[in-house]
């Protein structure tokens, strides 16, 4: 005996399967159309949480005191930045940048320096130090962020000293997958092009009319010693001292979205946020005074992967914790997570090997969409 409502479920179930199918092909010959300047100044904010030291949070030997900022997004493989101050500046000064990318998808943590008047050099360390407890912290049983984290891609930044420690902690770290440096400052009688001689690609914020780093002495000079084939980008802020740069929603978020871009891009990896760091998109941005750049975007464009012959296996069909993906090609592959109605619950990318954590999914019929290819799981 068949209920006469089974045919409507299974033709439910191949309608949407056909939707999937059609947005997943969709995404990948389209994704970047929806990366607009207009979209991402137009974001929906994600909730925010915290953890302090006092929380379990580790207490490095190079800096003093520290907070982590992260969004409530259901996202298991979060992108970090370290923010340092600058001189005499404790962490409420960055505080503002940290709660910014934070409610944008980031993880990203402050710090204090052991003294308020520790040079760039100490404060390069100090970011180091940083970066390990936040690796600690995703293998931390406790932490809200446990196996949240993805310990290979950190960044680091920060303002005025603190920006040039940044730049620094590049060239004794080649882990840092990218530098935000907010009107950076580093001492000029002894600074030479070695000291910047790092493949991090460098994003420089800094004022018209800074009077404590002046940029033709300073984000200037930084930007020129940074060589020619390390990704680099300068953008000063039309009027702005040296402190108006703390604020990412200057310029009607003209900053904000900078800085947001870039870590998309160089952190992330999603090419898409290019076009809004390339020469078309900032000669028509009112906030620059004057900017410079050699991003090309054609040459980090990568050629569309025909994913379409891939091998790819996904098991367990019934999952309770996770789901283990293989393939057959050496390559990150983007996956979106979505239910029997269509509506997207999580994405991210994998490696052949890695596994999607379900553990938070409703129970019931899900849908995997990696590489154009969908697979039906169950959520047990």
């Amino acid at each position: 005996m068949k209920f006469r409502g089974t045919n409507k479920i299974k033709m439910k179930i191949k309608v949407t399967f056909l939707i999937l199918m059609f947005i997943c092909v969709q995404k990948s010959v389209s994704q970047c159309d929806a990366v607009t300047v207009e979209s991402v100044t137009n974001f929906t904010p994600f909730a925010l949480d915290s953890i302090a030291e006092s929380e379990g949070l580790r207490n490095g030997p190079n800096y003093n005191g520290a907070n982590v900022f992260y969004p409530v997004n259901g996202n298991n493989s979060l992108k970090s930045i370290v923010l340092v101050p600058g001189y005499t500046a404790e962490q409420k000064s960055v505080m503002g940048w940290a709660r910014y990318l934070a409610s944008r998808g980031f993880v990203c943590m402050t710090i204090g320096t052991n003294s308020l008047t520790d040079f760039p050099s100490i404060r390069a360390n100090a970011l180091i130090d940083a970066m390990e407890t936040i690796r600690q912290e995703n293998n931390r049983q406790t932490s809200p962020l446990y196996q949240k984290i993805d310990t290979n891609n950190i960044a680091v930044g920060g303002w005025s000293m603190g920006g040039g420690g940044a730049q620094l902690a590049a060239k004794i770290d080649p882990r840092i997958k990218a530098v935000l440096a907010i009107t950076p400052w580093l001492y000029e009688n002894t600074l030479s092009a070695s000291d910047l001689n790092h493949n991090v690609p460098v994003l420089i914020i800094s004022g018209e009319l800074d009077p404590t780093a002046p940029a033709s002495r300073h984000a200037n000079v930084h930007y020129n010693y940074t060589p020619s084939a390390t990704h680099k980008l300068l953008f000063e802020i039309s009027g702005a001292d040296h402190n108006i740069p703390l604020n990412p929603l200057t310029g009607n978020g003209d900053v904000g979205n900078l800085g947001y871009a870039w870590l998309k891009l160089f952190l992330e990896g999603t090419n898409c946020y290019c076009n809004m760091l390339s020469d078309a998109s900032l000669d028509q941005n009112e906030t620059a005074s004057k900017y410079f750049t050699n991003l090309s975007c054609a040459s980090l464009s990568v050629a569309n992967i025909k994913n379409t012959d891939l091998k790819i296996k996904i098991f367990p069909s019934l999952a309770t914790d996770e789901i283990r993906i293989e393939f057959s090609k050496e390559q990150q592959l983007e996956y979106i997570v979505s239910n029997l109605f269509g509506q997207q619950i999580k994405e991210g990318k994998v490696r052949s090997g890695d596994t999607i954590r379900v553990e938070e999914l409703s129970i019931g019929m899900h849908f995997l969409i990696v590489g154009q290819k969908v697979f039906k799981f169950l959520k047990t």
